[in-house]
């Protein structure tokens, strides 16, 4: 048997060896957990207001997909209702003509995962399917990638795109509040040294002075 020291040694050598040949393992191949889907501020503006409308009835919308990366679907902002009859627990799609890759539908607030019927009726047969409740938005969602006759359901992460990231500030010349207001108060104390005492108005120096170690001390409170 060995001792402990001895199979400490053996397992310090297979971890040397298993790191010196690490590189001969990398296969430079990109593991996807998940899959972010980017969703235009119209589209949940658009729910919001179905759902506002419908008490609390489901309800779907179907809309395209603008581009696509490896682990990345933007959706394009136009959508369309299909005819569909709903109750707060369904949703009976009627016949229409429409071929949107990408459905989103409602369900009562709290309830976050895809029942089997949606599993059945609604995910497999869309390339993209979100889930969305009134309360917390987009809640979940799939994407079916297709190999052969069958489909592998990734699960998505939803980063709604209002678009106001675009904004450009760089006129803003943005200063540190909390050092300015020190720089202030150190700048009265000079002041107040420097006027002769005939000139000072007392009353309304302390005021400023009370002012600004109320702000002063607010910030250091903040930043503690």
């Amino acid at each position: 048997m060995k001792s402990i020291s001895e199979a400490l040694s053996v397992t310090d050598k297979k971890n040397t060896l298993l790191k010196s040949n690490s590189d001969c393992w990398d296969s430079d191949l990109i593991v996807l957990d998940h899959i972010t889907v980017v969703v235009p501020l119209k589209l949940l503006l658009v729910c919001n207001h179905i759902a506002s409308r419908v008490d609390g009835d489901e309800f779907s919308i179907v809309t395209d997909i603008k581009s696509k990366t490896l682990d990345t679907i933007v959706l394009s902002d136009e959508y369309y209702i299909p005819k569909q009859s709903v109750t707060a627990g369904s949703i009976d799609y009627l016949p229409d003509e429409y071929h949107h890759p990408v459905v989103i539908h409602r369900h009562p607030d709290g309830f976050d995962n895809f029942s089997t019927t949606d599993h059945r009726y609604i995910n497999q047969n869309f390339e993209l399917s979100l889930l969305y409740t009134h309360q917390d938005e987009f809640v979940n969602g799939l994407y079916n990638l297709k190999i052969e006759d069958a489909i592998i359901q990734i699960p998505v992460t939803v980063m709604v795109e209002d678009g106001l990231a675009e904004i450009d500030i760089t006129n803003i010349e943005r200063l540190n509040y909390f050092d300015e207001l020190i720089s202030r108060r150190e700048e009265i104390k000079t002041i107040k040294n420097e006027i002769p005492n005939d000139l000072i108005d007392p009353e309304q120096v302390m005021h400023e002075m009370l002012e600004l170690n109320q702000r002063v001390d607010m910030m250091e409170s903040y930043f503690i």
